[in-house]
């Protein structure tokens, strides 16, 4: 690999624009218009149902991004192989997007195994781990915090047991 290659890979700048790119209001409206007419006439195209699932990819909004997900999901499993792969890439990006780092980890490296030299796919896979190192640490200092507050709680829990203890002796020594 190349040293403008690696450069290219480890910069977030790019997977940022990816994540935060939102789809214009009018462009939305047609997606789902589209999506939603073909639905009720009982003939749903796959290529419809994946660009309306793209649009809500690009949705700051919860439930359009869960909504995609599930979309994106119906589309790997009935798709053409193309569909699959792009539909891989697209859930990697909604559960990026949702903070589910560990499931998204798991779309971009079956992505990659099926095409190894998407360098888009390959930095998504790099910032998808580079947060999931972070959310560890994060979560070894809150561990290590809660243990040491608990170790604290102990010992001060501990030390009013045993004056609690060495009190009720004395008073019961004195009668």
């Amino acid at each position: 690999m190349s040293t403008q290659s690696s450069t290219i890979i480890l910069n977030d700048d790019d997977m940022k624009t990816l994540l935060n790119y939102n789809v214009s209001a009018a462009d939305r409206e047609m997606y789902e218009k589209n999506y939603e007419t073909q639905l009720a006439d009982g003939k749903l195209d796959m290529e419809t149902k994946f660009q309306y699932a793209w649009c809500l990819t690009h949705s700051r909004n919860h439930a359009d991004l869960k909504k995609a997900s599930v979309l994106f999901e119906e589309i790997f499993k009935q798709g053409n192989e193309e569909l699959k792969r792009d539909s891989l890439f697209y859930l990697a990006i909604v559960e990026t997007k949702q903070k589910n780092y560990l499931k998204a980890k798991e779309y971009v490296y079956a992505f990659l195994s099926v095409e190894p030299s998407n360098i888009q796919a390959e930095q998504l896979k790099c910032y998808i781990e580079k947060h999931l190192k972070k959310d560890g640490i994060t979560g070894m200092a809150l561990f290590g915090a809660a243990a040491l507050l608990g170790g604290v709680t102990a010992v001060a829990v501990g030390t009013l047991a045993v004056g609690a203890a060495l009190g009720f002796a004395f008073k019961n020594k004195r009668n």
